[in-house]
């Protein structure tokens, strides 16, 4: 037998705490590629039932329509003038595009893109407003996940790269600084800003519009 007092119980390790992963900057290859176009058609993106999520039965008797599962996206209210006001930013959304979408060549042939959708919203009437200039790339690597990152030139020439050029001059940095994280992040931080609306020609419709771009943030 052993004596219980001469039983040694082996010391018990402290846990050894893992190293503190450094944080890494997500790059996005496709950030600076020329497609050719300054401005970017506005589109209006809805999504096409597929044969699991069909609402009209292919069948004689038909069924029940939830509407639990209608969409409750409303059509944005007609456009008001905010020139010179003062509004906060309530949200700011890129919409991907739909795969139904089809791809545009990059001028130089070599690299294929769609258009995405980058929408403001304010805290005045219920309004909105679309930037242009945000693209999504083909990774042809990735056949089941085919977009990258949405991207915005930092060249300061499309409506989306003037608005990451007021954020950087706001935030006295190099617009090339600036990622999309923390832009979209600080978008979507309720910032206040000034409209400085400007008219510009829809590039479908060649009609003259008038926009609320931000002017500057305050």
């Amino acid at each position: 037998m052993v004596d219980e007092e001469s039983k040694v119980e082996a010391p018990v390790e402290a846990p050894v705490e893992a190293p503190a992963e450094a944080e890494t900057k997500v790059e996005n290859e496709f950030e600076n590629i020329d497609t050719g176009d300054d401005e970017a058609p506005e589109q209006e993106f809805s999504e096409v039932p597929t044969e699991a999520g069909d609402v009209v039965d292919s069948g004689q008797a038909g069924f029940k329509y939830d509407w639990t599962q209608a969409p409750d996206k409303a059509k944005a209210p007609p456009r008001v003038d905010l020139d010179g006001k003062e509004i906060t930013i309530t949200k700011a959304d890129i919409i991907m595009p739909p795969m139904s979408q089809p791809w545009q060549l990059t001028r130089g042939g070599d690299k294929e893109f769609k258009y995405c959708q980058f929408v403001l919203y304010f805290d005045v009437d219920g309004q909105q407003e679309f930037y242009s200039g945000v693209r999504t790339f083909k990774r042809a690597e990735n056949p089941a996940k085919p977009y990258s990152h949405p991207t915005i030139t930092r060249d300061r020439k499309s409506q989306a790269s003037k608005l990451v050029g007021l954020y950087a001059d706001f935030k006295e940095k190099d617009i090339n600084e600036v990622s999309m994280k923390e832009f979209m992040a600080f978008l979507n931080s309720k910032p206040k800003a000034t409209i400085s609306a400007n008219e510009v020609e829809n590039p479908v419709t060649h009609e003259m519009i008038k926009k609320n771009f931000i002017g500057k943030f305050i």
